[in-house]
């Protein structure tokens, strides 16, 4: 165990100088350099205190190099002895089951993200065409306005025509034929516009249907998509958990000291 006193220290049995070092984990109570320790690294520099956080060794003290800037050497002194065989077994299984389930997050994590990624594309691609339907659905409203004027042009036309067939009636009774020939004919192709007009409408109906229907998927991803930002908002949830599980797993090992 280690002792501060007169910048002196007693190491474990196992202190070996090793390479690399171990993934550490934040201790308030075991950080900062070791000023009050005599241990030096490789670049004979003091050394900085952490807690390994890997495997059989987790919890276990041990000064190591305090280089931030450019590479660190190996130097690694344990400063607590090995846990009992039963403890590094425990620690063995329970590391295990922690490197599982990150594997397990991570598969389905990808999973998660592949399927995000084929929403979203599918999203782009309906935004995209969605994009060209309304342009060609401004050109087709756009061309059953012209034509609905033009309609109301000829319905002028007629309107004027059927004025001038009347005062020449009056005007010239023989002329009666002529103007019954004008006046079938004008009646047909109102009644053709007539049909046209309607067929418009119709068109325009089921284009607004299918408007719809496309706002209705589209709304069917977005929330799909918040569905899956919840899950992965799930996971980091259930990541902060396996935390809290590893600090009380220390807080068991610091009793065995």
């Amino acid at each position: 165990m280690v002792s501060s006193s007169e910048g002196s220290y007693s190491s474990s049995s196992d202190s070996d100088i090793s390479s690399p070092a171990p993934p550490s984990i934040l201790c308030v109570e075991w950080t900062g350099l070791a000023t009050n320790l005599s241990a030096r690294c490789e670049h004979q520099a003091i050394c900085e205190k952490y807690v390994a956080f890997q495997s059989v060794n987790s919890g276990r003290r041990f000064l190591g190099c305090a280089q931030k800037e450019g590479p660190k050497c190996g130097y690694v002194e344990w400063v607590d002895p090995e846990w009992p065989p039963q403890l590094k077994t425990t620690l063995g299984r329970l590391w295990d089951m922690y490197e599982d389930e990150n594997k397990t997050r991570l598969s389905d994590n990808l999973a998660n993200a592949e399927g995000i990624f084929k929403v979203l594309k599918e999203k782009e691609k309906m935004e995209k065409d969605l994009r060209f339907f309304k342009l060609d659905f401004t050109k087709m409203v756009a061309d059953k306005e012209q034509a609905l004027a033009q309609l109301g042009n000829t319905q002028i036309a007629l309107s004027d025509l059927k004025e001038e067939l009347e005062k020449k009636k009056i005007s010239d009774k023989s002329a009666t034929n002529i103007h019954q020939v004008f006046r079938a004919k004008a009646e047909k192709e109102l009644e053709l516009m007539n049909q046209e007009r309607g067929k418009t409408m119709k068109e325009r109906d089921e284009v607004m249907q299918e408007m719809d229907k496309v706002m209705q998927e589209r709304d069917e991803l977005k929330k799909e998509k918040n569905k899956l930002e919840y899950m992965i908002g799930d996971l980091f949830k259930h990541k902060e958990e396996t935390k809290s599980k590893i600090r009380k797993v220390r807080e068991i090992l610091d009793e065995f000291e």
